[in-house]
């Protein structure tokens, strides 16, 4: 990428005549925090490239790349992080590229799974294709999702019980029973690319 992500906030922030504490206030943050994220010294994880979209107007995308960076001719989304596959664990804000996507929603974005808790369904080395538009829980539907502390997984949503269960040929793997502890959705995982 051409642009570091914090320059790009700073950017759009200016773009559309903002204040560091304009954009603080807006995003429900500090202009110390908005500093830290503009001068790339601390990692945004995909809330916060959420709340800064919202509070910036624009799309979680356009945090990433500008229109014109965006492939032309072929659907191409970035591919914005890693995200655990495993045990809840905190996500990397690590663009490292992009992939194609043509049924992909506007605001979609790739993460690449670590860990082997999802391997039955997601083979090493795939991308996961993550609609944040669509958070609408459904039965046998991976999602990624978020804990109280910001740790953040993928995992398949089952109900009656409503749960987040594994898809592992490693029996370590345990499902997380909802409704004791926060958590919210990121969005749901729409594809599963194939990295070849």
């Amino acid at each position: 990428m051409s642009i570091t992500t914090g320059l790009r906030v700073r950017d759009l922030r200016l773009k559309k005549g903002m204040t560091q504490d304009d954009l603080a206030e807006r995003a429900g943050t500090t202009k110390a925090t908005i500093s830290k994220i503009e001068r790339s010294t601390m990692k945004m994880s995909v809330d916060w490239m959420e709340r800064l979209a919202k509070a910036l107007g624009v799309s979680a995308v356009e945090l990433i790349v500008d229109d014109a960076q965006r492939a032309p001719s072929v659907r191409q989304i970035p591919v914005v992080g890693h995200i655990a596959a495993g045990n809840w664990r905190e996500a990397i804000e690590d663009p490292i590229g992009w992939t194609v996507a043509p049924d992909a929603g506007r605001n979609a974005f790739a993460l690449v799974p670590t860990g082997d808790s999802m391997n039955l369904v997601i083979p090493e080395g795939a991308y996961v294709v993550v609609d944040p538009d669509d958070a609408a829980l459904r039965d046998g539907r991976l999602y990624a999702v978020m804990n109280g502390d910001g740790e953040t997984t993928v995992k398949m949503y089952r109900a009656e019980p409503a749960r987040l269960v594994p898809r592992s040929s490693n029996p370590e793997h345990q499902e997380f029973l909802l409704g004791g502890a926060p958590f919210s959705i990121i969005g749901r995982v729409t594809q599963i690319v194939q990295n070849v």
